[in-house]
């Protein structure tokens, strides 16, 4: 459903990805994993083309795309079929709940007012917030804002939702919340690439690991075996690093 190849990119002569790949199938939950600065992120934002490429190519949903040198027309294809959940939550600050999730309906995908309002109405549902729809950002609990952007990402019925960091802004008792919900969606079989630090979450939710140092995919697998028997030296330093 997903092949990304060879992807690279460089930000001043320094590279920062060096020919990642990446497969999946529709309805897998990979997980990235890796120290601060081996690229994880960066991989994330081209595969949206938050970022552009220096070089790679990439196929989702039968489409295929050159990421160094994709179209306008090519980027909407793209964020029609991808959505991404930010760190910080990245949620207009003037605007409702409901507001946030059906801006990028209406303005984004041209779906008429009613019809956006009703998925919107659900996704917040889904996430937990049918109460607070009509709160603002400054009224919701950093966990509240995380699951609203995850609610923004589901109404968007993507083909893959895209999570860099979802719970590291979040204070320590508000991660399980954000957690659950990705749990959830998981069990439904929505498509996903998340990138975090949370080992536990990886454990359990994950159909794939990869772990990522330097710009580089080290090692990757099933969580089962990943964890338990990781076969390179680096993935168990990092390992060992994260447990102890």
């Amino acid at each position: 459903m997903l092949q990304a190849r060879n992807i690279k990119k460089s930000f001043h002569q320094q590279p920062v990805l060096k020919n990642i790949d990446l497969t999946m199938e529709k309805g897998d939950v990979v997980v990235i994993l890796g120290p601060s600065g081996s690229g994880k992120t960066t991989f994330l934002r081209c595969l949206n083309h938050l970022e552009t490429a220096d070089e790679g190519e990439l196929e989702l949903a039968g489409e295929q795309y050159n990421l160094a040198a994709v179209t306008k027309k090519e980027v909407h294809q793209l964020r029609q079929k991808t959505a991404f959940v930010f760190q910080h939550y990245n949620l207009f600050r003037n605007k409702t709940a409901l507001e946030n999730v059906t801006e990028g309906l209406i303005y984004g995908r041209s779906i008429a007012k009613e019809e956006a309002l009703r998925s919107s109405r659900e996704a917040l549902a889904k996430v937990g917030l049918a109460e607070y729809a009509d709160y603002y950002p400054h009224e919701l609990s950093g966990g509240q804002q995380q699951r609203v952007g995850i609610a923004r990402g589901i109404a968007l019925k993507p083909e893959v939702i895209l999570f860099d960091e979802p719970t590291s802004a979040l204070d320590p008792e508000l991660i399980g919340e954000v957690l659950a919900v990705m749990k959830q969606l998981a069990d439904e079989g929505v498509t996903m690439i998340i990138v975090t630090h949370e080992m536990g979450f990886a454990r359990e939710v994950a159909s794939k690991v990869v772990f990522m140092d330097e710009g580089e995919v080290v090692e990757s697998g099933p969580p089962a075996s990943f964890f338990a028997t990781p076969k390179e030296e680096r993935t168990r330093r990092f390992l060992s690093r994260i447990s102890g």
